[in-house]
């Protein structure tokens, strides 16, 4: 099984008539489930309900043929009125056979589908070229699918347009080639069960959002990294443990760490982090040296203030956050949202570090 690459779903006429149109039962019947539970959305091409009613009415009318004529091969059965099976001589008219038809692909209209591709997107332009150039879904064989060829089009029109891949779940050989030339909008499919099996897994995925959430820290872990990267040295740093006047200079960040990952928020579309940052900060702090100074005991003050400097490397411990969004409970979706250190001003305690080198500045330099 794999993970959906879209929600958006079309099912050509040829994969209704495939599924004997049992919009309620069996595989159409899941199917018709999983667009009720919104875990798939239905797009319908008023091309395609045309050509469900017209084979409906069709093939309800030879049915109700067919019933007749097996009515007149039984005839000997009429004299069985106690047998279960004498229900058969019941009358059913084509009218009722096809009432009924009908009224069950309505509810099936009304029950699964998300929303209708207007013919209005398709591209006459883009149609006419492929019917004279022979490419799909026109061909030798078949050079009259302008049905198909505007269904198609349309398709491709409204997935550009919502900037969403469709699936196109179909039994033509000629849709599968348009799909194939669609630059990845749409998505060819001649097994609905599979469809199917992909939509449950994707869905089982979900049921651990947690779990889900942490899968797709993954995918974008090397950039959260390199955005922290950059956030660290945005931090403002100052030197603690000596005087207010004591400064600090050359600061340099390296050896990011990510430590603990906790999930503290988690939807089918959206997820919040807290991580746990780990780095080092070298910086040289200036301070002044009394120890050097020069001390006036008659005037009770510093005649000369010497300066030294330490250079330092403290290890820094703090928290990040990050939001990623995977619109619609999909790996595909998966981007990085933003990315925040909690601390914007950070105390570094130079007798906290490890010393690296250290510097007495000339008492009486210029």
């Amino acid at each position: 099984m794999d993970e959906l690459e879209s929600r958006f779903v079309f099912v050509d006429t040829s994969m209704y008539q495939s599924k004997n149109f049992q919009f309620y039962q069996h595989a159409l019947g899941r199917f018709t489930d999983l667009c009720q539970e919104n875990a798939i959305n239905l797009l319908m091409s008023p091309v395609v309900e045309q050509e469900v009613r017209s084979h409906l009415i069709s093939q309800g009318t030879e049915a109700a043929r067919n019933i007749k004529d097996f009515k007149k091969t039984i005839k000997i059965l009429r004299n069985l009125t106690n047998l279960p099976q004498h229900s058969i001589f019941s009358e059913l008219t084509k009218e009722t056979i096809n009432e009924n038809l009908i009224e069950n692909f309505d509810n099936f209209l009304f029950d699964a589908v998300y929303e209708e591709v207007s013919v209005g997107e398709a591209s006459l332009e883009s149609i006419v070229n492929s019917y004279f150039n022979k490419v799909a879904p026109f061909s030798d064989k078949k050079k009259s699918e302008f049905p198909d060829a505007i269904i198609l089009s349309s398709l491709l029109a409204w997935a550009k347009k919502n900037n969403s891949q469709v699936y196109v779940l179909s039994t033509d050989g000629d849709m599968a080639d348009f799909c194939e030339n669609s630059n990845g909008w749409l998505i060819y499919s001649n097994d609905l069960d599979r469809f199917i099996g992909d939509v449950i897994f994707t869905e089982d995925k979900l049921k651990d959002l947690s779990a889900f959430a942490l899968d797709q820290y993954k995918a974008v872990k090397d950039e959260v990294e390199a955005l922290f990267e950059e956030q660290l040295d945005s931090i403002e740093y100052t030197s603690s443990g000596f005087d207010l006047d004591n400064e600090i200079t050359e600061i340099e960040t390296s050896a990011l760490t990510i430590g603990s990952i906790n999930v503290i928020k988690a939807d089918r579309d959206y997820a919040e982090f807290s991580l746990e940052l780990t780095f080092d900060v070298e910086a040289w702090h200036s301070f002044s040296d009394y120890d050097r100074s020069i001390w006036d005991s008659e005037d009770k003050k510093y005649i000369f203030v010497a300066q030294s400097s330490r250079h330092i490397r403290n290890t820094v411990k703090c928290i990040g956050y990050v939001t990623i969004q995977y619109e619609e409970g999909l790996s595909v979706n998966t981007t990085l949202d933003s990315v925040e250190v909690e601390d914007s001003y950070i105390e570094l305690d130079p007798n906290e570090g490890i010393e690296l080198s250290f510097v007495e500045h000339d008492l009486f330099a210029g």
